[in-house]
Parts: C-alpha cells; sequence; structure tokens
C-alpha cells in the first residue's frame, strides 16, 4: 500500500477537511458538484492488511493503524484480474484492497446520513472502483444527503481459487467485500453515516455479490438493505461449479500440486497470466455461501430492489462485449446471416449436456427446442438470433432473478422488482433488425452515474424521465426503503403468482408477470433431476468443500 505521504498543494481542486477514521487519518479533496453542491472526496483508504507475502491467499486481515494523515487525493491500484488483457489502469496490484468515500460538505444530521455502498462488477474477474470515479455519484447522489463508497476486491485466481476442500476453500473476493462493508459500518459514524442504513448496491457480479452479502452470516449484520441489478446468487455463474476443477488444472500447471497454498503463495504474477485464463467466482464453500435457498431461510428479512434489462444477454451476444466469464457467448456480425434454425438447435444442444440430465437429455432437449425455436417460428436470421440471446438472458439473468424474489418473498422480506426496458437508439447501429435491439447488460449505467458505456448520446427531455425514475427511486430507496418517483408508483411483488414489478421507460408503469414464461419452463425442468439454473442436481447444491482434507 502506498505509504503515508505528505501533503501536497494541487490545482484541480480544493482540499477538504480530514477525515478522521478508526485505523487513522486521511486527507481529501472538495468537488463542487454540477448544481452547485460541495462534496468531500476520499480515495484509496485501505480497509484491510495488503494481501501480500503470508497473507497472499488467506482471508482479509484488519488493517493496520497509521499514523500522521494519509493521502486520499488519488485512487488506489486496481486488483489484478483473470487475465493480463484485461488489465485496467492505474497498474494493477495485489496490495489493492481499498474503499473510497463521497459525502455532503455540511455538517451532517442528527443520526447520519444514509450510505450507498457501490460493488463493482465484471464477472468476480476484471473492473474496479476507480472505473467509475466519484464525479457522476458526486452529482446525482450528494445533493440528496447521501454519502457514496466504493470498494474493490480480489478478483480471478486470487479472489476465487478453489480447491474444493479445506486446503483453500475459496471466496476471498467475498470475504473481502465483507471486510469492507465491515469497516465501512464500524467507521460509519466517523464518516457522518448512520451505520444501520447501509444499502448494499451492484450491478451484474456486483449484483449478485450484492445479494450474497445479504444473505450471508458472515456479513449481512452490516447491511440494511440492497439493490441487485442483473445479477443473482441463485445464477450458476454465482457458485463456481468449474472453479475447483480449474483452480487444480491451474496449481499442476504450475507444478502446485503439493503442498498447494504455500506453493500458489510463491508463484510470480507473471507466472499466473501465463498458466491459465480459466473461469473463476464464487463457490459453496459451507462458511461464506451455502445453497441461496438455505440462507434465504436464515437471513433476517430486508428491504431489496430486484431487476434487470428486457434483453440482457444481447451484450454477449450481438455485441459480444464480454471479456470474462460470458465471453464464449459472442457472435461476430459476418456470421449473423448463418444463422438458422440448425444453427440455433445446434447451440441448444451443446449447452444442454448429457452429463446434466443423462437418461432424459433428449426429453428435456425436445422442451427447450419448442419454447425458444418453435414457439411462433419464423424463417428469418434475426429471428434465430433473437432466440438465442433470450435463452441466454433467461439462463443467466431473468429466471434466477425470478427465483431469488420467489424464495425470499416467502420469508417476508420486502421486495421491488423491476425491468428495464428502454434503450437509446444510439447504443445500437441503424442497419441492425429491430428485433435484436433492445435494453442491454449495463445499459441502465448512464442514467445512474452519467457512464456511457454502450455509446454517448443526449440526455434529452425523455432521457431525463428515465433517469428521475431510477435516480429517484433509488435516492427514496437508500433512504426509506421504499422506492418512491415522480412518474408514478412502485409497488412490491406482491403474493400473488403473478409477480408484480415497475416496467421502466419514458412512459413507466406497474405491471405483472414477471417473466412468468420461461421461469414456468425451467421449473418444470428440474423434475428431470437438474436445475440448468444452479448447476446442480435438483434440490441441491452439492460442491460444499469437503473437509476431510
Amino acid at each position: 500500500m502506498i505509504g503515508v505521504l505528505l501533503l501536497v498543494s494541487s490545482t484541480a481542486c480544493s482540499f477538504a477537511q480530514i477525515l478522521e477514521l478508526k485505523p487513522g487519518s486521511v486527507h481529501g479533496f472538495e468537488y463542487s458538484t454540477k448544481g452547485g453542491e460541495v462534496a468531500e472526496v476520499f480515495l484509496g483508504i485501505p480497509y484491510a492488511a495488503a494481501p501480500i507475502g503470508e497473507l497472499r491467499f488467506e482471508k482479509p486481515v484488519p488493517v493496520v493503524p497509521w499514523k500522521g494523515v494519509r493521502n486520499g487525493t488519488q485512487f488506489g491500484a486496481t486488483c489484478h484480474p483473470h487475465a493480463r488483457k484485461a488489465a485496467l489502469s492505474p497498474d494493477p496490484s495485489e496490495d489493492c484492497l481499498t474503499v473510497n468515500v463521497i459525502r455532503p460538505k455540511r455538517t451532517a444530521p442528527a443520526g447520519g446520513y444514509p450510505i450507498l455502498l457501490w460493488v463493482h462488477g465484471g464477472g468476480y474477474e476484471i473492473g474496479s472502483a476507480s472505473l467509475y470515479g466519484y464525479k457522476g455519484f458526486a452529482d446525482i447522489y450528494i445533493p440528496h444527503d447521501i454519502i457514496v463508497v466504493t470498494l474493490q476486491y480480489r478478483l480471478g485466481v486470487y479472489g476465487f481459487f478453489s480447491s474444493g476442500d479445506s486446503r483453500m476453500p475459496g471466496n476471498l473476493g467475498l470475504f473481502d467485500m465483507a471486510e469492507a462493508v465491515k469497516f465501512v459500518y464500524e467507521n460509519a459514524e466517523n464518516m457522518g453515516a448512520d451505520p444501520s442504513r447501509i444499502t448494499a448496491w451492484g450491478l451484474s457480479a456486483g449484483g449478485a455479490a450484492v445479494g450474497q452479502l445479504l444473505l450471508s452470516p458472515v456479513s449481512r449484520d452490516y447491511i440494511a438493505r440492497s439493490i441487485e441489478m442483473s445479477g443473482s446468487p441463485w445464477v450458476s455463474w454465482a457458485m463456481g461449479p468449474n472453479v475447483p476443477k480449474n483452480s487444480l488444472e491451474l496449481a499442476e500447471v504450475l507444478e502446485c500440486t503439493e503442498d498447494l497454498k504455500n506453493c500458489m503463495k510463491r508463484k510470480t504474477v507473471e507466472e499466473i497470466y501465463a498458466a491459465t485464463e480459466k473461469v473463476w467466482g464464487p463457490v459453496i464453500d459451507g462458511e461464506f455461501l451455502q445453497d441461496p435457498d438455505e440462507m434465504a431461510a436464515t437471513a433476517p428479512p430486508k428491504a431489496s430492489i430486484i431487476g434487470i434489462s428486457d434483453k440482457e444477454a444481447a451484450f454477449f451476444t450481438i455485441k459480444a462485449r464480454a471479456h470474462t466469464i460470458l465471453s464464449n457467448l459472442g457472435i461476430s456480425p459476418d456470421d449473423f446471416l448463418l444463422w438458422n434454425r440448425d444453427k440455433l438447435v445446434a447451440t441448444i444442444k451443446r449447452l444442454i449436456r448429457h452429463e446434466f440430465f443423462e437418461s432424459n437429455t433428449d426429453e428435456v432437449i425436445d422442451k427447450v427446442i419448442a419454447y425458444y425455436v418453435d414457439r411462433d417460428e419464423e424463417e428469418s436470421y434475426d429471428f434465430y438470433l433473437d432466440r438465442y440471446t433470450e435463452f441466454i438472458s433467461d439462463v443467466m439473468f431473468n429466471v434466477p432473478s425470478v427465483d431469488g424474489i420467489l424464495s425470499r418473498r416467502e420469508k417476508g422480506w420486502d421486495l421491488f422488482a423491476y425491468s428495464f426496458n428502454h434503450y437509446n437508439k444510439a447504443i445500437w447501429p441503424d442497419d441492425l433488425p429491430k428485433r435484436l435491439k433492445g435494453s442491454t447488460h449495463v445499459n441502465e449505467y448512464p442514467y445512474m452515474f452519467d457512464i456511457f458505456a454502450m455509446g454517448e448520446f443526449e440526455i434529452d427531455e425523455t432521457e431525463q424521465i428515465v433517469a428521475d425514475v431510477v435516480q429517484q427511486s433509488f435516492i427514496n430507496f437508500v433512504k426509506t426503503g421504499v422506492p418512491l418517483n415522480q412518474h408514478g408508483p412502485w409497488q412490491d411483488v406482491g403474493t400473488s403468482t403473478d409477480l408484480r414489478y415497475l416496467a421502466i421507460s419514458p412512459k413507466p408503469r406497474m405491471e405483472q408477470g414477471f417473466y412468468n414464461e420461461p421461469t414456468a419452463l425451467w421449473h418444470e425442468l428440474r423434475k428431470y433431476g437438474y436445475d440448468l439454473i444452479k448447476q446442480a442436481a435438483t434440490g441441491r447444491v452439492d460442491r460444499i468443500v469437503k473437509n476431510e482434507l
């Protein structure tokens, strides 16, 4: 970790008052928001000891208190991703466990401000807090008396290597997040915040991780509510069915089959990068994570917003933008015209593997083809591409989100669902068939914190309505637990089998039937002994760490 630095002058901004935290003092700077409010910004604050040397591949330990005043005017180093090509600026480091605090520059009210805690996504393999900056958060949330905290956690091999047994159980990245949340909770009053009003918020793997933090006994007592976007603890990629296999293959390449942990500690970053680009993520370890239904049965009921975009997987299939666990789903535009019934059927057969359903495989495939191919079939390439996108969206995002709602609703949670149905035409090529266009993964970014991940466009009157719905709803939810906005009601999911949800568009409205049809299909297929959504035998997740080793 960068040592305590002498304070120097800055031409970009003026220095703010010092933030006094339990481990030490941090000096930040002031930022004037677009609306004229002043925010105090403190960057690169360590919440845990650097996970290097003997602490490498170990659970995080509390940061060592420092003397003097730490320079908090720059983001800390990013964490190493799963592959060298995915590294982000500033230069990545294993010493990367930091939080950033953005707070109003005025006297805190009695009881303190609420905290909105952003957990970045990236498939548990890439990403950083610095990628999102601080200006968008400050411009939108500081005028409404909300403190924003962003955090980083170990990624890829460093955060999610798991031997599948007690030698290296895994989930270090989740333990990092839990340590960061605990740090924020314990230092909330020093920040001028209310520790009982921390809302964890994330999208993609960040959304799944936020749900896991709210469910796990390791972290759930530090969080009041959650905003889980485009990611669910109930999806297979948040439970790592192949992570132990990938980990042991990496250990073999690195010649670490004996004395596994100590050997892995000795390997250099370059040796690890050169050895693998496997898929990494959380595992069911029996400590941080159990089957999500089991965790939901024991977790205290809280309030959550859970939602998805109406064409999530188009980001991975049509745009082919992923550099993470879903990067193999992309289709080159040069191949669009090659898509037909045979290609879609072959893709489904490749994904519904015999090892999952054994003697029932052919019957399962027939039912999946009947739904995703035969239903209202049109013989055009864009029809088959669209159904491929729908299939991936349902398995990777839509049905897991519904499963998370249903499991928690039974336990009395206050749940609010949404489908983000709006997109600006600028994010898609003009010559792309209309049915392939829609609101994709991360399409919400411009409306949440002014980041245009899918392409720049002007926030005109129509776009501002959508931004208002998102921002006002989130702001009120952080403050009260109810997502109110001026453009109409947002009711909870209700008690009916037809879940209520907010369809977000320039004309937002409540609707019922939140992905009923695909959820019914995939729930019916459980009778064949396997749950493809969790990638586990029906009724159980059997990847809990073995304790005999």
